[in-house]
């Protein structure tokens, strides 16, 4: 799959994270994160971005003049300045793409993440329900990795998962009248979602 673009946005209704990649073939797949597995998976992902960022980086010649060094150094940092470099400004393509697992988006209940030669990253995102199975694997540079991680720490902002008081709307019904009470932490004007191109 030759990802051209990543969207992750924070549905309000579903109370999870809608992920979408769309490819430079013009297909697009689809899957929810539920709360309880973006926490768990968040860490793991920022861990396995910097393991890759290491895995790029040449450790210094110590035997080498102090030029050289200096260079491959300066060459490192380069490298990992360019894996924090993702456009975020350009809006996620739209426009009808093919489906290849279909217009119900997966509901992740699974990712199994292995390191690759080449400092690749392969997620298999699994949905594991009673009746079906399926999956998708997915192959990530440094730089897509690191700007994943970087969308889903802007949604879980944006989803307030992480504050202490989350937001309920709550209908009183008291046989009169009912009257609607919302808690101060319910925020309807969420940030429109960031994009990864």
């Amino acid at each position: 799959m030759n990802i051209h673009q990543v969207s992750v946005s924070y549905s309000h209704e579903q109370d999870r994270f809608w992920v979408r990649i769309n490819t430079r073939s013009d297909e697009e797949v689809r899957f929810w994160f539920t709360r309880r597995l973006t926490l768990a998976l968040l860490p793991l992902l920022e861990k396995a971005s910097n393991e890759q960022i290491a895995r790029q980086s040449s450790p210094p010649n110590l035997a080498a003049p102090f030029n050289e060094q200096r260079q491959q150094l300066l060459e490192n940092f380069q490298q990992e300045a360019a894996n924090y470099k993702s456009d975020f400004k350009t809006p996620y393509r739209e426009k009808s793409a093919s489906l290849p697992l279909g217009p119900e988006p997966l509901l992740v209940t699974e990712v199994k993440m292995t390191p690759l030669a080449g400092a690749e990253l392969e997620l298999n995102i699994l949905e594991k329900l009673a009746e079906k199975t399926r999956s998708l694997h997915i192959k990530l540079d440094a730089q897509l990795t690191r700007g994943f991680v970087s969308l889903l720490d802007q949604a879980l902002t944006t989803s307030q998962w992480l504050e202490t008081e989350i937001g309920v709307s709550v209908k009183i019904n008291t046989g009169k009248a009912s009257r609607e009470q919302d808690s101060p932490a319910l925020a309807h004007d969420l940030e429109k979602p960031r994009y990864l191109n």
